[in-house]
């Protein structure tokens, strides 16, 4: 396959991209020099980008060409009460896990039965007290995508909606640390390839 892991320089990214060494892999992450290691240790071809810039992402969806599997291992979490919450949280929160999306789906080119693969939550899980930005930015993306499986599927590519538990990786640093039981970034890398490789592909995925 002709594969695409965006955050690859995350923990969830990392993990995917170790799970398809030996595929027709490219990277792309915000940090050029764990970037380029990681590439050389999975055989795949790094392309440092900031998807929240479209030209940016288009570049790198052009240098990619067709792909197989895209997978959009790209977000960041927060935590504020409401009446504590700055614009620039809520609308990072935005940028990070929608804009970044849009820009990929944009922009990028399929080979028929391609399936394009993107990380939502639980709602139980978020929708708690200094949580609202994070819970819409998910929200925001599943309505998103919701709408857009419609026009994807008559091109013949499969957009899949991930729903993952918490999952052990840097993500969770800023809020001190991951919660107990999360899965190790390796588990659910093996969890989610299982699930969106499957015919026919699931259009929501619960992990």
């Amino acid at each position: 396959m002709r594969v695409l892991v965006l955050g690859s320089t995350g923990g969830l990214g990392g993990a995917l991209a170790w799970a398809l060494r030996g595929h027709e892999l490219f990277l792309s992450g915000r940090r050029p020099g764990p970037l380029r290691a990681l590439a050389e240790e999975v055989g795949g071809k790094p392309i440092p980008a900031d998807l929240s810039d479209e030209l940016e992402a288009q570049a790198l969806l052009e240098e990619a060409g067709p792909l197989d599997l895209l997978l959009h291992a790209v977000g960041v979490a927060g935590r504020a009460p409401v009446r504590q919450t700055p614009r620039d949280l809520l609308e990072g929160m935005l940028q990070a896990h929608l804009l970044t999306a849009h820009h990929v789906l944009k922009h990028a080119r399929f080979r028929p039965g391609a399936r394009a693969v993107f990380f939502g939550a639980y709602p139980a899980y978020v929708r708690f007290p200094a949580f609202a930005a994070y819970a819409a930015a998910k929200g925001a993306l599943e309505a998103y995508l919701e709408a857009a499986r419609k026009e994807f599927r008559r091109e013949g590519v499969h957009l899949v909606l991930v729903r993952l538990p918490a999952v052990a990786t840097a993500l969770w640093n800023p809020l001190g640390g991951p919660p107990k039981g999360a899965l190790a970034p390796e588990e659910a890398a093996q969890r989610v390839l299982r699930g969106v490789l499957a015919e026919p592909p699931p259009e929501v995925l619960e992990v």
